[in-house]
């Protein structure tokens, strides 16, 4: 072979390398795109993480919806409760072409077993890991997945629980997306059916090879709420707001157990430094499954209340925020408020942090030592002028003691349970989740150490699927 030709065949063969090497720069070969989304989110980026029944019908056509392995692929979960007979819309009116049915709602992506703080168990606390490499897996779910979250009704609750959880479980906001307003949205341009999908499961899981994806950052413990709260108070000079998606324009909140629905926890009030932007209102119509633009959705908190019931936000305070942390009764209410800043008004904001206090008032406004008592001016439940217990269970001056930190801070067991019902409020027996000794705030965030100690019990390489196919290289 003459030097001319052979000259020429080393470049060509070098033109080849190149064109290889950057095909695999491009389809992100070797990355976890789920550490790096923008390698490997191509066809589905969006604006936020709302999007329409016409992007998903887009996708669907495109041949996207449960397709076996490679890129941009997109799996629906209709996160829809059944109803009190037992059926599910899914099956009796129909879902969207290729939607699996998530029946238990929003309870699938919460736990009722989690100890943390001085409690040997909190209600509605983020699930386990295990639970979430259930979900995924069952859904063929792998790492180069776009989850869209729709619903049958009008459940926001369950589709924006779904959200925050999987970010927590370290999904990324670009491959998460929920329908604008869900099945009926797309039922008002497509069709329905009744068709159940036959999904091949995944080997994914949320915490392989030695690594965990969890997301603690994005969730605030009950120690670290504590110690947000009394920045706060101090001065904020962190920039952090509280906005509290359940209580309304109120001074007061009411809060029932998680447990014991029909007692209430020892008292009431608002939490120093939070202001109301009631979870109902993000959506309109209110409380429905569509929720407000960017824009609206700020203009909002604006507006929103201060514990006080009469100082408003302000934009000043709005955007000189770096840190939003939501929260409600049971962690729901503040899922809302979490997908409503995380997922639409601070998209693509990466000087702004969105945190969800899942423990909230069902867990803080338990934490009032035993010692606390408080006069009986009516002699309702003794003698007028009588002290009487609140009904905490805290040892005197425990580091867990949030009723320093209420505003308008109220004892429950001399309220009557509404305007129209005189009868006065039963307070909760607690005792019995308690630790015989209080963990410091260095031990008491067990969730989060559960978790990132969590491994998942699957094989197969971090991205791959059981279907085969272009997942890895």
């Amino acid at each position: 072979m003459s030097e001319k030709m052979m000259k020429k065949s080393r470049g060509m063969l070098a033109a080849l390398l190149g064109i290889a090497i950057a095909a695999l720069t491009i389809w992100g070969c070797g990355t976890d795109s789920y550490t790096t989304p923008s390698q490997a989110i191509v066809t589905t980026k969006t604006a936020t993480a709302l999007i329409t029944a016409g992007d998903l019908k887009g996708w669907m056509d495109a041949g996207l919806v449960n397709k076996q392995g490679g890129y941009d692929r997109v799996v629906v979960l209709d996160v829809s409760n059944n109803e009190s007979d037992g059926t599910n819309k899914y099956n009796t009116v129909g879902h969207i072409p290729g939607a699996q049915l998530i029946s238990a709602g929003s309870a699938a992506f919460m736990d009722n077993t989690r100890a943390e703080g001085p409690m040997t168990v909190v209600g509605s606390m983020v699930c386990t890991g295990s639970a979430i490499d259930s979900i995924v897996q069952n859904a063929g779910i792998d790492g180069n997945t776009t989850i869209v979250l729709t619903n049958n009704a009008a459940g926001f609750v369950n589709v924006t629980r779904a959200y925050t959880t999987l970010r927590y479980w370290g999904f990324p906001k670009e491959r998460l997306k929920v329908l604008q307003g869900g099945n009926a949205a797309w039922a008002a341009s497509y069709a329905l059916t009744t068709a159940v999908p036959t999904v091949a499961r995944s080997s994914y899981g949320v915490a392989q090879n030695g690594a965990t994806r969890v997301n603690t950052d994005m969730r605030v413990s009950l120690s670290e709420m504590i110690t947000y709260v009394k920045a706060i108070v101090a001065g904020n000079t962190n920039k952090v707001t509280l906005v509290d998606t359940v209580r309304g324009a109120s001074k007061v909140s009411s809060t029932t157990d998680l447990f014991e629905g029909t007692k209430y926890t020892p008292f009431d009030g608002a939490i120093k430094g939070s202001y109301s932007y009631i979870a109902t209102a993000m959506t309109s119509p209110t409380g429905s499954l569509t929720f407000k633009d960017a824009a609206t959705i700020k203009s909002d908190l604006a507006t929103a209340f201060g514990t006080g019931g009469t100082t408003a936000m302000g934009a000043a305070t709005r955007d000189a925020t770096k840190t939003f942390i939501v929260f409600c009764r049971a962690g729901n209410y503040a899922s809302v408020g979490y997908f409503a800043l995380d997922g639409i008004a601070y998209y693509n904001n990466s000087n702004v942090d969105v945190k969800w206090y899942d423990g909230s008032l069902g867990q803080w406004n338990l934490l009032a030592p035993s010692t606390l008592t408080t006069v009986d001016t009516n002699g309702v439940l003794g003698a007028a002028g009588a002290n009487v217990n609140i009904g905490g269970k805290l040892k005197a001056g425990s580091i867990w003691d949030t009723t320093a930190l209420m505003d308008n801070l109220t004892f429950n067991l001399l309220r009557p349970i509404s305007s129209t019902d005189a009868t006065l409020r039963k307070i909760v027996d607690y005792g019995a989740r308690m630790y015989p000794v209080e963990p410091s705030f260095a031990d008491g965030n067990q969730i989060e150490s559960a978790d990132k100690a969590y491994r998942s019990s699957v094989s197969g390489a971090t991205g791959g699927s059981t279907s085969g196919g272009g997942g890895g290289c």
